[in-house]
């Protein structure tokens, strides 16, 4: 069965060093009006998210072979995720960036990256919480997970409208990752 986390905003906030370390810039280094213009930049991109997470987990032989990881050796279980700031998030990238924002483009991207990110960690610790022990968590196109798998993941696995996904397996929206998690152990 599919399920669906709606979480808080807070849950997608980044820290800013990672953030600033990720758009080039070095925290201790930077002069007031660039901090007073990132921070503005901050709150527009986090007023304008939208986050959710798709994911549904079921035992290991049920998944074709290409979406398991061969790193995960012999999991019981999987869990298979699909995480997105939302469509307005593009489109306030693209906005910034039609307009002439480059730089603001370019930081609001940035940080709408390690918002995602830091959503995908956020939900993984809670899966652990569920789950107990389990493998690193996993993005197709590392490692032996081709990136096109994500056609499946999204509209087989998952069944996710929202998101388009192309031939190259690239989702749009663009803030959109799949991820998936092994389990060794039967839920807590």
């Amino acid at each position: 069965m599919i399920e669906i986390f709606h979480p808080d905003k807070v849950d997608c906030l980044p820290d800013k060093r990672i953030f600033l370390a990720r758009a080039g810039a070095r925290y201790g280094k930077i002069d007031e009006d660039f901090i007073h213009r990132v921070n503005e930049l901050f709150l527009m991109a986090l007023e304008k998210i939208k986050p959710i997470v798709y994911y549904r987990t079921c035992d290991a032989s049920a998944l074709p072979k290409e979406v398991i990881p061969t790193t995960f050796g012999s999991i019981r279980k999987m869990t298979i995720f699909l995480s997105t700031l939302g469509s307005t998030m593009d489109e306030l990238i693209s906005q910034l960036i039609e307009r002439g924002s480059t730089f603001d483009g370019f930081i609001v991207d940035s940080w709408a990256s390690e918002a995602l990110e830091t959503l995908n960690e956020r939900f993984h610790l809670m899966l652990r919480e569920r789950f107990g022990e389990g493998t690193m968590r996993f993005s197709p196109g590392y490692g032996s997970v081709d990136l096109r798998v994500n056609r499946y993941i999204v509209k087989e696995f998952l069944k996710v409208d929202q998101v388009t996904v192309l031939e190259s397996g690239v989702m749009i929206p663009r803030k959109t990752t799949t991820c998936m998690v092994g389990w060794f152990d039967d839920q807590k």
